[in-house]
């Protein structure tokens, strides 16, 4: 409006010009200029009052007095006009006229108002019933009152709202007082939400004073109420005021104590109802893919708190991938039930299918929790042993997902550590079960949950008991001596021919109905035939990889 002043103040130059030429020589009737002022005697000889009076291409005003008016608002009627410095009506043209009311609350230094073709300003009928009256003016739309004073900022009932919460109830935004044209797209404006702080405690974005960027439709209507907005190929969510969301947004209801004191999180259907949005700068939702950020207040208030950042993946709908496993980019990977991903060494309780019997490869109930469960190799083994039909049925399965970086499926052999020991473990390539940890026999080796059975480093070799009956079921491992002592016989004595005592053999007689004994290396494999010592000189033979016979030499 600034530029359009200057061409004013060119426009009023002329027409000094043209009213100089106009107004020379005035009979008894007419123009006449009168203690400095210009006056205009009709025929009859009288001063004109009150009215319009043409000289040349130009109009002028004749006040009460009869005086031209000059540099001042004229009301006719129901109209407003306005004359320059000259007198001449202004028409096509933006006019600032101070504000004798400025320096008082919400009051502006000056009002801008625009006078069309018929000198006539702006106005908004005394009858309209919509927020805004909108007027075209060099390609942008302006708002004006009743009294055709250019209306800016948030408007509602044709009226500037100065209120703290005329953001929330006002649909069209009309920039300042210097340049009230109506916003179109994107606009950044300052907010005051005295509420932010209960609705988003702890997101310094959520403070009581915001920036906060909204988006005006071509109608000039903000956007609201949305959660995929799509703008020049990004989504973007608008809350009921047409705040562009920030962070983490939930269509669930924030009110909702059960949410706000912890009660809802960690269900998996509470966490899907979650969106990101970014920043408020930024603000494009997390549509289809990876994001790493803190868990919100309402998500996970516990790791709020730590502030650590965790991995997450949004489908195209934007929302959380939650308690499953999914394919990306031709890799696996596992996100628990608040919808971060998992990583590590891990057991996990899946779906039961719903067609059918099994259990699902995809769908996860929950991540089991490793704290006293298996955090070390021993009482790992013992919770699989003491699982063992959830193991052998599907519903648990081990996986390894690799680094909180990296989070990939891990197949094939793999080295895992378990409160600081390295451990073998073994997890199918392939299959519906691809990723989960062998369980059972495999190429004459033997795993509990993925776990390789060996035998350790001071026994050189031990002795795995399987039920054969019951798909090989794991029932124990034990030192040579140890098994002696559950299952063996009292052994038989075997002396040379000096009659000393060469060695005493010993039978696995005791063995329950279907149960086997193999010996196993410190390598996992397990001895096909013949003969292996242990570290407390048991030899021990094998036929066909089952024992045969155990001595202990003099």
């Amino acid at each position: 409006m600034r530029k359009q002043t200057k061409i004013a103040a060119l426009i009023s130059a002329a027409a000094v010009l043209s009213v100089g030429g106009a107004m020379t020589a005035f009979a008894a009737t007419g123009w006449q200029q009168e203690n400095g002022t210009w006056v205009y005697y009709n025929r009859n000889e009288e001063k004109v009052t009150e009215t319009w009076q043409k000289s040349g291409d130009y109009w002028f005003y004749l006040d009460d007095n009869g005086e031209m008016a000059t540099d001042s608002l004229i009301d006719d009627n129901d109209d407003t006009y306005y004359v320059d410095v000259n007198g001449v009506m202004v028409t096509n043209r933006w006019v600032a006229v101070d504000n004798e009311n400025a320096g008082e609350e919400n009051e502006p230094n000056q009002w801008w108002y625009y006078f069309g073709a018929n000198g006539k300003a702006y106005k908004r009928s005394d009858s309209s019933t919509g927020d805004v009256s909108l007027k075209t003016i060099n390609g942008k739309k302006y708002t004006f009152n009743t009294d055709g004073k250019m209306q800016y900022g948030w408007v509602k009932d044709g009226e500037t709202q100065h209120d703290d919460n005329a953001w929330q109830d006002s649909e069209y935004f009309f920039g300042d007082e210097n340049d009230g044209s109506m916003a179109e797209g994107w606009k950044e404006i300052a907010i005051k939400d005295d509420q932010a702080a209960d609705l988003q405690p702890g997101d310094n974005y959520w403070d009581e004073d915001q920036t906060r960027w909204f988006y005006f439709k071509a109608s000039g209507k903000k956007e609201k109420n949305q959660t995929g907005k799509t703008i020049n190929g990004r989504k973007y969510g608008f809350d009921e005021y047409g705040r562009m969301n920030a962070g983490w947004i939930t269509g669930a209801t924030l009110s909702n104590t059960l949410a706000k004191d912890g009660g809802r999180q960690g269900i998996a259907t509470y966490s899907n109802s979650f969106l990101y949005y970014s920043t408020p700068e930024d603000g494009a939702r997390s549509t289809k893919g990876w994001f790493k950020v803190t868990p919100g207040y309402y998500l996970q208030r516990d790791k709020y708190e730590d502030g650590s950042d965790y991995w997450y993946y949004s489908d195209g709908n934007g929302k959380l991938t939650v308690n499953e496993i999914k394919t990306v980019n031709g890799k696996k990977y596992a996100f628990d039930n608040y919808g971060r991903m998992i990583s590590g060494f891990v057991v996990l309780q899946m779906e039961a299918n719903t067609v059918g019997s099994g259990y699902s490869s995809k769908k996860i109930v929950q991540k089991v929790d490793s704290d006293g469960t298996y955090d070390t190799g021993d009482n790992y083994t013992r919770f699989v042993k003491a699982n063992d039909s959830t193991f052998s049925s599907g519903e648990l399965k081990a996986y390894f997902f690799g680094g909180s970086d990296d989070g990939s499926m891990k197949t094939g052999k793999q080295t895992v550590e378990l409160d600081s020991e390295k451990y073998t473990f073994e997890f199918a390539k392939n299959g519906s079960n691809k990723g989960a940890g062998l369980n059972g026999m495999e190429d004459h080796k033997f795993y509990i949950g993925g776990k390789l059975t060996t035998a350790d480093a001071d026994s050189k070799i031990e002795i795995v008991i399987l039920d054969s009956l019951h798909d090989n079921k794991f029932i124990a491992k034990s030192s040579v001596e140890d098994a002696l002592a559950a299952y063996g016989n009292g052994g038989a004595k075997h002396f040379k021919s000096n009659g000393d005592l060469d060695y005493t053999e010993f039978k696995l007689t005791g063995l329950p109905t279907g149960y086997k004994a193999y010996v196993v290396n410190t390598t996992g494999a397990m001895v096909k035939s013949g003969t292996k010592k242990d570290g407390d000189d048991y030899k021990v033979k094998t036929s066909n990889y089952t024992v045969d016979w155990v001595r202990l030499e003099e």
